[in-house]
């Protein structure tokens, strides 16, 4: 039979013996022999990481029972200590929850539809109500999306209304002939453009 020898101050393992009777076994005044045949997992170091059945009890009970103790940053992970390490995205997020590290305050942890967390830019409307960015910042970046508005919804149709209009006092000789020609110039290049970048059919 397999018998293990523990200290019973430490719960330490100190021995593990092959022997016919618990007789043959010499033990030291803090030693206990425990005994149990169907233990097949022989790898603990702590004699309360087994259960009476002999089995082994997960690493998860034996956190809470505090029969081993993690880093701060360590967990168990697919049964095995694991140690976070921040280069990886999801262990960074772990990370940042346990107060271990901290996100650059131009970001923020979002959470999706499957309940994966990610790290993601905040808008600048969560950087202006935060103090992250000043006013001057924020009326920048609102300029900037408002000529990209411009560009493409309003510039095309503003300059077709005006050549419209223009090419309407151009028939009824309401232009100087100097004004006639600067038209018929802006339609060239459009038409020269249109031609340069043909639409597909």
């Amino acid at each position: 039979m397999e018998l293990i020898v523990y200290d019973k101050n430490t719960n330490k393992i100190v021995n593990l013996y092959s022997a016919l009777s618990v007789d043959d076994v010499v033990l030291k005044e803090n030693e206990a022999i425990f005994e149990n045949t169907n233990i097949t997992d022989f790898s603990q170091t702590d004699i309360r990481a087994y259960n009476k059945d002999g089995s082994v009890k997960s690493l998860e009970q034996q956190v809470k029972e505090k029969i081993i103790a993690l880093e701060k940053n360590q967990i168990i992970k697919n049964n095995q200590v694991y140690t976070l390490n921040k280069n990886i995205e999801e262990d960074f997020i772990i990370l940042i929850e346990k107060g271990l590290e901290t996100l650059d305050n131009r970001q923020k942890i979002v959470t999706n539809d499957n309940g994966r967390k990610y790290i993601t830019q905040k808008t600048y409307e969560e950087l202006f109500k935060e103090n992250v960015i000043t006013a001057e910042e924020y009326n920048n970046y609102i300029l900037q999306i408002r000529q990209g508005e411009y560009q493409s919804n309003l510039d095309g149709a503003r300059a077709e209304l005006l050549e419209s209009v223009l090419s309407s006092l151009a028939i009824q000789n309401l232009l100087t002939d100097e004004q006639k020609n600067k038209l018929e110039n802006l339609k060239t290049q459009r038409q020269d453009i249109k031609d340069q970048y043909p639409k597909k059919s």
